[in-house]
This record gives C-alpha cells, sequence and structure tokens, in this order.
C-alpha cells in the first residue's frame, strides 16, 4: 500500500505543488485519520471481548457512543489541524489559494475517509472476532496503510474536482 501511496503522490506531484499548502497538510491528515481508526479498531476489540458490543453486524447504542465520540473528536482535531496549517503557512509565506475552499476539500476528504474506516473496521472486527482471531492484529497494520493510501488518493480526486 505504501508502494501505491508512494506512487500516486510522485505522478500528481503538479497538482500538489500547485496548492503547496497540502504538502503542509497531507502528513498530519494521513496522521490524524490513522489515529483516529486505531483508536476504533481498539475500542471495538475491547466491547467484542468484554461483550459490550455483539458480534453481529448490526447498529447497537454502544456503536453509535464510539461514533459520535470519534467523530467529534476528529471534527476538534481537524479545526486545530486546518487552524495550525494556515498558521504555518502564513508565517512560512506559502501562498494559500482560496482557503475557504482548501478547508472544504480537506473537511470533505476527512469524513468521507472516517465514515468509510469506520464501517470498514466495524465489519473487519466483526469478522475477525467471530473467526477467533484477534482484529487489532490485523486491523492496525491494515487501516494505517489504507488511511496512508486513501488520504492522498480523495485530497486529490477533490482538488481535481473543485479546482
Amino acid at each position: 500500500m505504501g508502494l501505491i501511496s508512494g506512487t500516486l503522490l510522485s505522478s500528481n506531484e503538479e497538482i500538489l505543488y500547485s496548492i503547496p499548502i497540502m504538502l503542509l497538510i497531507i502528513p498530519a491528515l494521513n496522521s490524524l485519520t490513522g489515529d483516529i481508526s486505531t483508536v476504533l479498531v481498539s475500542r471495538l476489540t475491547t466491547h467484542l471481548y468484554i461483550g459490550t458490543l455483539s458480534p453481529k453486524i448490526k447498529i447497537s447504542e454502544r456503536l453509535k457512543e464510539d461514533f459520535y465520540g470519534l467523530l467529534i473528536t476528529l471534527l476538534l482535531s481537524l479545526v486545530s489541524l486546518l487552524f495550525l496549517g494556515y498558521l504555518v503557512g502564513v508565517i512560512s509565506g506559502i501562498k494559500i489559494i482560496n482557503p475557504l475552499l482548501m478547508s472544504f476539500i480537506i473537511t470533505l476528504t476527512i469524513l468521507l475517509l472516517f465514515f468509510i474506516m469506520f464501517i470498514t473496521l466495524f465489519i473487519g472486527a466483526i469478522f475477525l472476532f467471530k473467526r477467533g482471531m484477534d482484529p487489532n492484529n490485523f486491523l492496525i497494520p491494515f487501516v494505517t496503510s489504507l488511511a496512508d493510501f486513501l488520504t492522498p488518493l480523495f485530497l486529490i480526486l477533490f482538488i481535481i474536482i473543485f479546482i
């Protein structure tokens, strides 16, 4: 996955160089997505082992609580990231083209990734748990690679669509 992600980034250098603030923010977005997803896997696994989450693919109150809690954490982290990214961009003299559009693209990317990761990891955790495997051992490395691939993919895709 890392090789594919690197190839994707290098083949779209022109797009990324045209919007230098994205080069500044991509590592932080990868980290944010990976960190939130890792917390999700850990919470899902813990709930499955202690029995507060049924090993069935269905919506429960516990799942809703985790979803909303992580979504609020993600949004607060995203606001902080956007503020710091903008501040560093201004201080370092990086030209920020249409900050509202850039914020929209970044927010759309992160929210889409969160929903994809939440559904994928929930189903994956249930599937692995039912087969007697520890979801942490499989899903945490998987989610890190997936986040490293999907974050630049969606960013580049949305930049192409909206700019």
